[in-house]
């Protein structure tokens, strides 16, 4: 029998490397041994962090109660995305999470009808955001959670969160070390490889220290400590499509009694800005590319528009769009940063975490590692990377703007080839070119291309069975019903007050 791997390295903390340290202790319980090798000296990225659903399955998955994570880390609920300006300037969507609130029909999808009910709509007809009841609850500042198996509302309204990273990190430690995870505090000065196989075999502290293993998780963030420089796995630049290269970010208090239940994405001149709500503060930052801004203006940019007494100076974030082109090498695996980056206008950064932990768990090898696991692993990791990368060209190059250089150079350049092939199928058919496995499904596309004004040419040919007006009827009457749903349901401030005891 193959030797089985027992000891875990992990390289780096911040959220990526005590999620690692929590889920695979839970994962593996006694049958590895897990040390976490981090330096109090190398700061980390450290901005507020939207999440999408997933993310409750990790945690359900890591051991972490809900109650209690929402009180450690600052956490609000989230029910969407909320985008101004993308398609044109003073537009405004919502990328609701969750089910239209009714389909029509078995065989034809929602937005069919939609499209046909627009022919005799009128000025009042519903937006096609108006059939999630996100929109509605996002309007009212309003959320619920329904445990109950099966529920209307958990389907129609499932939810992520907001929450202070710095926090999340701190809180997921006490969970890992709990469980036996050793923390060990230095910085590396030296990585060992083996001279015949490559592969790593431990790493020099600072203070002179070795630690060894067996298997090594890079979560060194944007320096990609051991999967990038010792191991010299090259980075595939993605900025070509993606030319965002810094972000300017700030805190600030918070202000009024409202708290929304989203995250907004604004989109400026050059770049977007987000704007992410915690209990506490609100995390704001600026995306742009250098290439069409100065960072000075950036940080004009972002302060013009920001709300509430600022908490502390602006910081400027560095970064490049891209992924190391195999995640696994060796017997390293990188996590989060370490394997590469997108901006976080869909906030897939923690998911992207998530997924690569719940992979390498199915694919864990023994000592002697198994190529096609590895390989496998890769596959499948490259192919998640570059249809989430899809996902976020698309809200560039679907749009109207023609008002900055920045736009200009987005509404023109060449496409990835799968997308250019989702948006040849859309545009004259409304059907979509996605399969099961991708992470954004029917719901995420069509609140992206319809939000930013990308109808198709015509619906459905079997809508030719019905009249335009009926259809629109009953349209009317799904935005109605849920905008009623959303009435009844309590405050978002409130409802955190009496979950987990913040204040009202």
């Amino acid at each position: 029998m193959t030797d089985p791997v027992r000891k875990i390295l992990i390289v780096g903390g911040g959220s990526a490397g005590w999620m690692a340290a929590a889920y695979l202790s839970r994962a593996l319980s006694d049958t590895v041994a897990i040390e976490l090798v981090e330096s109090e000296a190398v700061g980390t990225v450290g901005v507020g962090e939207a999440t999408i659903p997933p993310i409750r399955e990790f945690n359900r998955l890591a051991g972490i109660d809900e109650v209690e994570f929402v009180k450690a880390t600052d956490a609000t609920f989230k029910v969407g995305i909320e985008f101004e300006n993308w398609g044109a300037p003073g537009d405004r969507y919502l990328h609701a999470f969750g089910h239209v609130g009714q389909e029509l029909d078995a065989m034809v999808r929602l937005h069919h009808w939609w499209l046909l009910g627009k022919q005799a709509g009128g000025k009042d007809y519903p937006q096609w955001q108006e059939l999630f009841l996100g929109r509605a609850a996002a309007d009212l500042d309003r959320f619920a959670i329904d445990q109950r198996p099966g529920s209307e509302l958990s389907r129609l309204l499932p939810h992520a969160y907001h929450f202070d990273s710095l926090s999340y990190g701190r809180y997921l430690r006490k969970i890992a070390e709990d469980r036996g995870v050793k923390r060990t505090e230095g910085q590396i000065v030296a990585i060992h490889r083996d001279p015949e196989t490559g592969d790593v075999t431990g790493v020099s502290l600072d203070g002179g220290a070795m630690l060894e293993a067996d298997f090594f998780i890079d979560c060194s963030g944007f320096r990609s400590l051991v999967l990038g420089e010792a191991m010299e796995v090259p980075f595939d630049d993605w900025s070509h499509w993606l030319p965002a290269d810094r972000a300017v970010v700030v805190q600030t208090e918070n202000e009024g009694a409202a708290l929304s239940p989203i995250t907004r994405a604004t989109a400026h001149s050059v770049g977007w800005q987000w704007r992410i709500p915690l209990q506490s503060r609100t995390g704001n930052g600026h995306v742009y590319s250098s290439a069409f801004s100065s960072d000075d203006e950036a940080r004009d940019r972002l302060l013009s528009t920001v709300s509430g007494a600022l908490r502390g100076d602006p910081r400027l974030i560095r970064f490049k769009t891209g992924r190391r082109k195999n995640a696994w090498s060796g017997n390293v695996v990188g996590i989060g940063l370490a394997a590469g980056f997108l901006e976080p206008l869909e906030s897939t950064s923690i998911h992207l975490v998530q997924a690569s932990l719940e992979r390498l768990v199915e694919l864990f090898p023994t000592k002697a590692i198994d190529p096609l696991l590895r390989d496998r692993f890769n596959t499948q990791t490259q192919q998640e990377w570059e249809q989430v990368r899809d996902f976020v060209i698309a809200h560039y190059a679907v749009t109207q703007r023609d008002d900055s250089e920045f736009w200009r150079h987005c509404r023109t350049m060449e496409l990835p080839e799968a997308l250019s092939t989702i948006l040849d199928l859309w545009r004259p058919h409304g059907s979509l070119a996605i399969d099961g496995g991708h992470l954004f499904q029917l719901s995420s596309w069509t609140s992206l291309l319809l939000g930013q004004n990308l109808e198709p040419d015509q619906p459905h040919p079997a809508t030719a069975r019905a009249q335009p007006q009926p259809i629109a009827d009953r349209i009317a009457h799904i935005a109605s019903s849920l905008r009623k749903s959303a009435e009844g349901l309590p405050d978002h401030r409130q409802f955190l007050a009496r979950m987990a005891g913040t204040p009202s």
